[in-house]
């Protein structure tokens, strides 16, 4: 893939993707099923366990600035180096196919009822493949783009139910146990955090003001936050939590409640496409790291290169048929463990790299 130049800015708009995309249709569910109205606490205990080891992740960036994940792997493991690369693509493609996957039950069960799923699947593999294979700049030109328009949604729904909110919806702020807090704290940390990695795939060199890098970086960390933990509090703040918690999309479901003018109905088909950005913009990074590490490390051709990004999307394609069982929330309920499993192997990898070469 060509070496495109960057800027801090474009680069760190796929962190808000990244951050938020799994939040919407996939940890939602979970975290007010679990930690229900105690989820705005666990959610901002997450936030600064992100950020004490978001400066791991920093850290790996500042290895080598020249060089990318899958060349700073090799040279600090001399033996095992194939083997972890390979656990990195593997954690990287279940990251890929669980936003996809969970992207397309969401349009099936909501909009295209009649549509069979896989041809729904098969379309946003064919979206997510096409940007990825015009290289980084063009994923983070779409990102950034998508950054502006989510934004002006998520600003929309905001002011459209700021009014409908309850605070007494949002009382007792503490209705678990602080064990079940911390626990999900921990947890809404690497859903929230660990994709971020994906950003590693690209060199530090690459941008172009990368002494801007770490401010951009802490900043859509931050926004991203603010986004996912005001959706939050509107949820609850809305419906109430024991209203939330019976929807598989509590964020689609809460969308609902804007009406504008008393005749312009189902704004939330507008105000979804927020989340349907960060799906596409996350999942794209997600397999633009794949596909680089894999022709990085084992040097392939384009021919080659190809051929093997082809048989990786048919596996893409293929394996939800044989994970995912379900087709509603106890599907990410139900699993909730893989991709805290998947993550924090990645998260592991970067953490114990950049350790590695700080004691060098």
């Amino acid at each position: 893939m060509k070496q495109d130049k960057i800027n801090s800015f474009s680069a760190s708009t796929i962190i808000c993707s990244l951050c938020c995309s799994s939040f919407y249709g996939i940890f939602s569910s979970y975290i007010l099923n679990k930690s229900l109205n105690s989820s705005i606490i666990s959610i901002i205990l997450g936030f600064i366990i992100s950020l004490l080891l978001s400066k791991i992740i920093l850290s790996f960036f500042n290895i080598n600035e020249n060089e990318t994940f899958s060349k700073i792997i090799k040279s600090t493991y001399k033996r095992l180096n194939i083997f972890i690369i390979i656990l990195s693509i593997i954690s990287s493609l279940f990251g890929y196919i669980l936003l996809t996957y969970r992207l397309t039950t969401f349009l099936t069960n909501e909009y295209l009822i009649e549509t069979p799923k896989y041809l729904i699947l098969i379309m946003i593999i064919i979206t997510t493949y096409y940007t990825t294979s015009k290289g980084i700049e063009t994923i983070l030109r779409v990102s950034t783009i998508s950054f502006y328009i989510s934004t002006i949604i998520f600003l929309f729904d905001l002011f459209s139910l700021i009014n409908q909110i309850n605070i007494q919806n949002l009382l007792p702020l503490i209705d678990v146990n602080y064990k079940t807090i911390i626990i999900n704290a921990l947890i809404f940390s690497i859903y929230f955090l660990v994709p971020t990695t994906q950003i590693l795939s690209i060199k530090k060199n690459q941008i172009v003001d990368k002494h801007k890098w770490n401010k951009y970086y802490y900043l859509m960390l931050t926004f991203s936050f603010i986004i996912i933990l005001t959706s939050t509090i509107t949820m609850i703040g809305v419906s109430g939590i024991n209203i939330v918690t019976l929807f598989d999309y509590p964020v689609y479901s809460t969308l609902k409640r804007i009406h504008l003018f008393s005749f312009l109905d189902s704004l939330e088909n507008v105000s979804i496409l927020a989340w349907v950005y960060y799906i596409l913009n996350a999942s794209s990074m997600f397999l633009y790291f794949s596909i680089s590490t894999i022709k990085e490390s084992f040097n392939l051709n384009n021919k080659k290169s190809k051929i093997i990004n082809i048989l990786m999307l048919i596996i893409c394609f293929s394996i939800p048929n044989f994970i995912f069982l379900k087709n509603n929330y106890n599907e990410s309920y139900d699993y909730i463990i893989i991709p805290i499993f998947i993550e924090g192997l990645m998260l592991l990898i970067v953490s114990i790299t950049s350790i590695k070469n700080r004691l060098k």
